[in-house]
């Protein structure tokens, strides 16, 4: 079956499943054809103070013609102006033949202008509509956002499917997220000191391709979505930025990324790549030491020997070595990230909040400082265990 045919077999699936959410969700018998099916949605502030808004709609005949071979846009994008949320509902009708549904749509992608400005008003108007998923994933742009609301992506022709499959890749295999990057972790967060991170991309190339022609080429990475980090969200407003590989470390620490991967060196010829297995154990004890609060971290994650490349055989005294390279390595990381934490002032780890928690009144002092947390000695101990490696254990020596 070439390409054309499964994505007209897949967007026939997608429409039909989003007929049978929307009559399950209604008790009003909703016509497909009178509705206009938003997949994503993007955001941004203008310099006057109103919001951008674009609506990315589903096309039910973006399907291949079966004599040309001739592709139909799958989706449509629509763009309005307007000074608050609800308005763009009304403004819509004024463009588009259909009523919008935007019950299941798969994103919402916000500019980086807009974050820092503040989102709280977005997420006051998305809490209030009962229609809204609690799952919808949410993501910060760098690059402009009509460009990422005006690309054709490779491998899916739902781009916001592709940035969920992304997203969740890096919490399945690279740990560089928490996956919780969504309404619920925001709405959750927006009245306390909690920071939620939420994921920032950008495109791959300087220009969207705007056109099916993406489909009929080899070149993947034109036009494409790229993961780049996350974006520190405090109550609702963008406080600075972690790169993807600082999120690793930092997920690692919280203990709440079920993978990670690391590439170890030990000289010109010979490295490995290690790979997390599960979730580490950690533990955290907050304690006061002559008066002064101190943190000591200890985490115990078990690895699996991806790869190795080095001239001798492969034994215990080889593992042990492994693991306490990985062990420096990740307390080294830890460390730095901590450090710049500090001097960013982001409470990265949640120390403030622990500490609110105790219930010695010998915290007291400390409770009532809102800076208690940059004054805690941090310390972090990794314990690591390689429990799993590959079947060549000598290598080959052809070719040398």
């Amino acid at each position: 079956m070439n390409r054309m045919a499964r994505m007209a077999r897949g967007l026939l699936l997608m429409f039909t499943l989003f007929a049978i959410c929307s009559l399950q969700g209604c008790k009003d018998y909703n016509e497909l054809n009178d509705l206009a099916l938003v997949d994503m949605v993007g955001v941004d502030l203008n310099e006057d103070g109103t919001y951008q808004a674009y609506y990315q709609v589903l096309n039910p005949n973006g399907v291949a013609g079966s004599k040309t071979g001739s592709f139909r846009s799958p989706l449509f994008t629509f763009e309005f102006r307007g000074k608050s949320w609800p308005e763009f509902t009304r403004l819509a009708t004024q463009t588009l033949s259909r009523k919008l549904f935007i019950n299941h749509f798969q994103a919402y992608i916000v500019s980086e202008r807009l974050a820092k400005h503040g989102i709280g008003d977005l997420l006051n108007f998305l809490e209030s509509d009962p229609r809204r998923r609690m799952a919808t994933s949410i993501y910060v742009t760098k690059s402009p956002i009509k460009d990422i609301m005006n690309t054709y992506v490779p491998m899916e022709t739902n781009p916001g499917k592709e940035l969920r499959s992304i997203q969740k890749l890096q919490y399945e295999v690279t740990g560089q997220s928490d996956n919780k990057s969504n309404l619920k972790t925001l709405l959750e967060n927006f009245e306390n000191e909690q920071l939620a991170y939420i994921s920032m991309i950008k495109l791959t190339d300087q220009e969207p391709f705007m056109t099916t022609k993406r489909f009929q080429t080899i070149e993947g990475n034109r036009g494409n979505f790229q993961y780049v980090g996350a974006s520190i969200i405090k109550q609702a407003h963008a406080i600075g930025e972690l790169k993807a590989p600082q999120l690793s470390t930092l997920f690692f620490l919280l203990g709440t990324n079920k993978s990670l991967l690391q590439d170890l060196k030990w000289n010109e010829s010979e490295s490995a790549q290690i790979q997390m297995i599960g979730k580490p154990k950690t533990d955290y004890q907050l304690f006061l030491q002559h008066g002064q609060p101190k943190l000591d971290i200890r985490i115990k994650p078990s690895l699996e020997l991806v790869t190795i490349d080095q001239e001798e055989k492969l034994d215990s005294k080889t593992l042990r070595r492994l693991e306490a390279m990985f062990d420096k390595k990740m307390e080294d990381q830890s460390i730095k990230l901590i450090k710049l934490a500090n001097e960013k002032q982001w409470d990265l780890l949640g120390i403030q909040d622990r500490i609110a928690k105790r219930i010695n009144p010998k915290w007291a002092t400390l409770k009532s400082n809102p800076v208690a947390w940059m004054e805690t000695d941090v310390s972090v101990t990794v314990h690591s265990s390689i429990i799993k490696t590959g079947t060549l254990l000598t290598p080959y020596k052809g070719g040398k």
